[in-house]
């Protein structure tokens, strides 16, 4: 199969598996990974091969750049102890942990086992996250889960390039390692911020949605290549540029820009991160050749329940785990820090540094590289499945999930909003003459919204008459503007209408019709 057929293969199976998993209410991650599986299987030897440094330069930057520029910098700050405990402190002993495990049980080289560490030291939050959300748990789990996995992507990447080149060298000093790691990881974080500034500067004085998407994407080749071309941390150089032009949003994009560009990102990261589970799945055939059937899985069995010992010992063992804030902060409790250590589940990035390995090492082979992949593979498939599927009933098993108390708190914050907007039109209408039938249609829009809010915020009137009149006005809007929607279509058939006017009513209905649902 060509280039070409082969991405749209891709891409067509990667939407058909995400379609099942929404169909059966499980994270996509967990349904393309064992899709790959499959994929794997019945491709056989057949299957095309990937060249490792298409996965880093193609895959890496914007998947990481994506994670960094949707993170909260303020959240990050409120929980950084934690953060870098978790982030710095567990990827450290896991990287330990696994390479002494994989050198005593899989017979793998030091170099060898070191790389297998790092590549599974860094967690994925994004399926976990989302059960979180959903279920209502805490909010400072998901906070602590998202910047542990963002600051360890560059913890764990990094040490993973300094193994990989002590590695293909043949030599390791331990003193000029750590030294190396700093000077590295400091550099990684300069070209970053700068390539974010650059970016930041170019796009405020820019408003045009799609170059400002352009150059969003742009921003994070040009803080990730340029950082690992001069050996610093390409990784962290994407997460430095992620979050400083995430936390600067409001100054350099327009509404209607950071409505495209979220969406952009969004679709994006979920087609590269699709993309790389099948391929990885299709790298299986050639990696697992010359190996016993059963031996992988035993490894991969072994390093799995270290990986998940580690992080429970880490989480109960600690006491500064146990106390996880600043001060005046609450610590966690025993169900958080439950939660926490069951979400350690491993995804693209992990992927994505397994298929990057070198071919070659000092003019020869890999060392043991295909049970590095194959090992990797398993534990990174095991991580997404088991806890994945569990993660939901063990939450509410631990009774953190609060779902209704999350709808009711989304639900007061829009009426306080409604609310501070009426108390200015009466302002504007005493003070500045405005005109009543302006001020009249102004207070008729926050009364429809806070009309429609009240039955959520009481929680007990939900089955009440004001929460059907509510519901049954969100039904008539909807249908009003599926009658807006046909009248548009009719007016553009017959050619009263361009099509650019037509996309841009069509994308006010989208705005309006997106916010009964809130």
């Amino acid at each position: 199969m060509h280039g070409i057929e082969l991405i749209v293969a891709l891409l067509l199976a990667s939407t058909v598996l995400a379609g099942l998993a929404r169909a059966i209410n499980v994270h996509y991650a967990i349904v393309l990974v064992l899709g790959g599986l499959v994929a794997g299987v019945v491709w056989g030897t057949s299957a095309p091969r990937v060249d490792p440094q298409i996965v880093l330069f193609v895959f890496l930057p914007p998947l990481i750049y994506a994670a960094s520029f949707g993170s909260s910098t303020q959240d990050l700050r409120a929980h950084a102890r934690a953060i870098g405990l978790l982030a710095v402190g567990l990827v450290l002993v896991t990287i330990g942990a696994v390479a002494v495990v994989a050198h005593a049980v899989a017979d793998i080289a030091w170099g060898p086992a070191v790389v297998l560490g790092a590549i599974l030291a860094p967690t994925d939050p994004v399926a976990a996250t989302s059960v979180l959300r959903r279920l209502g748990a805490p909010d400072r789990i998901s906070t602590i889960l998202e910047g542990e996995a963002l600051v360890n992507d560059g913890t764990g990447l990094t040490a993973y390039k300094l193994a990989v080149a002590a590695v293909v060298s043949g030599h390791f000093e331990p003193g000029l390692g750590v030294l190396k790691f700093v000077v590295v990881s400091a550099g990684g974080v300069a070209i970053g911020l700068a390539a974010g500034w650059v970016s930041v500067e170019v796009r405020r004085r820019i408003d045009e949605p799609q170059i400002e998407i352009s150059i969003s994407l742009l921003t994070a080749y040009l803080a990730y290549v340029p950082a690992d071309r001069i050996g610093a941390s390409g990784v962290l150089a994407a997460v430095a540029a992620g979050l400083y032009t995430g936390s600067r949003t409001g100054l350099m994009l327009s509404p209607t820009s950071r409505l495209r560009t979220l969406g952009f990102w969004e679709a994006l990261t979920f087609l590269l991160e699709s993309v790389l589970f099948l391929l990885i799945g299709l790298q299986l055939p050639h990696v697992i050749r010359g190996l016993s059937v059963g031996r992988p899985l035993e490894y991969a069995g072994v390093v799995l329940v270290t990986l998940i010992a580690v992080r429970m010992v880490w989480m109960f063992g600690i006491p500064a785990l146990v106390r996880l804030a600043r001060r005046g902060e609450p610590a966690q409790t025993r169900a958080e820090l439950a939660v926490l250590g069951w979400s350690g589940m491993r995804g693209g990035v992990s992927l994505a540094a397994a298929l990057a390995l070198p071919l070659t090492a000092a003019g020869h082979a890999f060392p043991d590289r295909s049970n590095v992949i194959v090992i990797a593979y398993i534990v990174i498939a095991a991580t997404l499945v088991v806890p994945g599927l569990t993660l939901a009933p063990l939450i509410r098993r631990l009774g953190l999930a609060e779902e209704e108390a999350v709808a009711r708190q989304e639900a007061r914050a829009r009426m306080a909003l409604a609310h501070a907007a009426l108390g200015r039109v009466e302002q504007l209408a005493e003070r500045e003459n405005l005109p009543e039938a302006v001020a009249d249609a102004a207070r008729l829009t926050y009364e429809q919204r806070i009309y429609r809010l009240e039955p959520e915020v009481d929680g007990d009137a939900a089955d009440g008459d004001e929460a059907a009149i509510a519901r049954r006005l969100r039904e008539v809007r909807r249908e009003l503007i599926a009658v807006e929607r046909r009248r548009l279509a009719d007016l553009r058939r017959r050619g009263e209408i361009s099509a650019e006017s037509m996309r841009r009513i069509e994308h006010e209905l989208d705005l309006d019709e997106s916010r009964l649902s809130n």
